[in-house]
């Protein structure tokens, strides 16, 4: 094994060198390259990329909920692309603070697109999308072929 890997294993580099300390290195920084590249949130917990999403399946459709707290019904886009159901918008956030002997205004924006694959292409009408109170639920009615396939299969026991 140290044949084919000789440069872990020789001491020509460093006396002190160990391949796993630099293993361990390579990955940290890996890691924290990709750490660099979430979305950002808010102080208060909110996303400012990424909305989080719950799926739900049931026998007649795909159900989905989305929390988009502090976005606007306007600034909501809901599209489907054959089998994908996508789901984009953005966030917008003014605040303007005035006292005595200071003025703050801040501005945060946040553009976020979230992708949910299905496992089949709905037909455009086979889609219901509500926005209320912060939460975009949609339901995404299964075709008729997807539900003809299904089937209920007996379990036999021995005996």
């Amino acid at each position: 094994m140290r044949s084919l890997i000789p440069s872990l294993w020789n001491n020509t580099r460093n006396p002190n060198f160990d391949p796993f300390q630099s293993l361990r290195r390579d990955v940290q920084d890996m890691f924290g390259m990709i750490e660099r590249r979430l979305p950002e949130t808010e102080s208060n917990g909110h996303f400012m990329a990424m909305p989080s999403l719950d799926l739900a399946e049931t026998k007649d459709s795909v159900e989905v909920t989305a929390e988009l707290p502090g976005v606007s019904d306007k600034d909501i886009s809901v599209s489907l692309e054959r089998n994908r159901l996508i789901i984009s918008g953005e966030k917008k956030k003014e605040e303007e603070q005035k006292g005595k002997d200071y003025y703050l205004s801040e501005r945060s924006f946040g553009a976020f697109s979230r992708v949910i694959p299905l496992d089949f292409e709905p037909a455009s009408d086979a889609i219901d999308a509500r926005f209320e109170k912060g939460i975009l639920r949609i339901t995404v009615k299964k075709p008729a072929e997807v539900l003809s396939k299904s089937c209920e299969i007996p379990v036999k026991t021995k005996g």
